[in-house]
């Protein structure tokens, strides 16, 4: 039998009090912010080892000594770093439904499901009921559409895969 190891890391919060002068509550908020490094570290030294978070593996390491695999999450916790990251983060519902929007635009020749928008576009001979499929009678399907549409369509099942 091999013997392989394996390096695990949890993060654990750290909590402390402290007093702070300040005008008013805006004031308060500002001089809370602005705490130093070093002066977080001397005041948040109770550990909470009942509630930590980000448990992952941080790698195994093969017989041979090789990584076999790294970064594999334990818990459903994440830390993001950096403004643009967690800007990314908040907008995530807004992309994905923005990606469903998109994905949910009918292609050529496929079918609707939606009644109402079949109905239209029937009325408007861009729809064969007979074939039940999408054939719009203009170019309404360009490469940049097809692309957005695959592309939507391809990040959705990545998506879901994930959750």
């Amino acid at each position: 039998m091999k013997t392989y190891t394996v390096l695990y890391a949890e993060d654990v919060s750290h909590y402390g009090v402290t007093q702070i002068p300040a005008e008013n509550d805006a004031e308060a908020i500002a001089n809370a912010k602005a705490i130093s490094e070093d002066d977080l570290g001397n005041v948040a030294v109770d550990p909470d080892h009942g509630s930590t978070v980000c448990k992952r593996i941080v790698h195994i390491l093969g017989p041979d000594g090789n990584d076999i695999a790294a970064d594999i999450p334990l818990d459903g916790f994440t830390l993001i770093h950096g403004e643009d990251k967690r800007r990314i983060y908040e907008a995530a519902p807004a992309f994905l439904k923005a990606l469903e929007t998109i994905a949910a635009i009918p292609l050529w020749g496929e079918p609707i499901a939606d009644a109402d928008l079949k109905a239209e576009y029937s009325d408007h001979a861009e729809y064969d009921l007979e074939l039940n499929e999408f054939n719009p009678s203009v170019d309404t399907e360009s490469t940049y559409l097809r692309d957005a549409v695959e592309t939507a369509r391809e990040a959705l099942k990545t998506a879901r895969r994930q959750s």
